[in-house]
């Protein structure tokens, strides 16, 4: 039987072993590690930053007297379009264009007074409700204001 073999300890001025390098490289990444999984923790754990609602975001949709009494206008707002629809002489309604099943964009039908999803054949009225096809809810409105025959919507 042989005498398990001892090991010398290092001196001070050895050069650096492949065994202590891999040592100190592992711990290093180990340590970085921790720093972010410790940034990823605390992130969670902090409270949520209040940000106030864009209540009352007003996005003028244009003249009241260019909308004849039953044209419909699509109003591109970033990633939320609507219809403006001018009733009457004094009415005017905001609708969502996005359909509630596949989020395609819906065309105003002027002649029968609808909105019509090109993909599925969903329709709304112009109150945003289903009419027929497989949209599962109704259109989001809008509140609408005439100021100084200007149209304003609130979203």
């Amino acid at each position: 039987m042989s005498a398990p073999r001892e090991r010398a300890a290092p001196a001070t001025g050895e050069p650096a072993t492949r065994r202590r390098f891999l040592t100190w490289l592992s711990r290093a990444f180990l340590g970085l590690w921790g720093l972010g999984a410790a940034g990823v923790v605390g992130a969670y754990l902090r409270a949520p930053e209040h940000r106030e609602k864009v209540a009352g975001h007003l996005v003028s949709a244009g003249l009241l007297d260019d909308f004849k009494i039953g044209e419909g206008r699509l109003v591109r707002h970033g990633v939320s379009p609507f219809y403006v629809v001018r009733l009457d002489a004094e009415r005017v309604v905001a609708l969502s264009a996005v359909c509630t099943h596949v989020r395609c964009i819906v065309d105003f039908d002027r002649e029968r007074r609808v909105l019509v999803c090109p993909c599925h054949d969903g329709r709304f009225d112009l109150a945003g409700n289903v009419l027929s096809g497989p949209p599962p809810r109704a259109l989001p409105t809008y509140a609408v204001s005439v100021r100084a025959g200007e149209i304003f919507v609130h979203l």
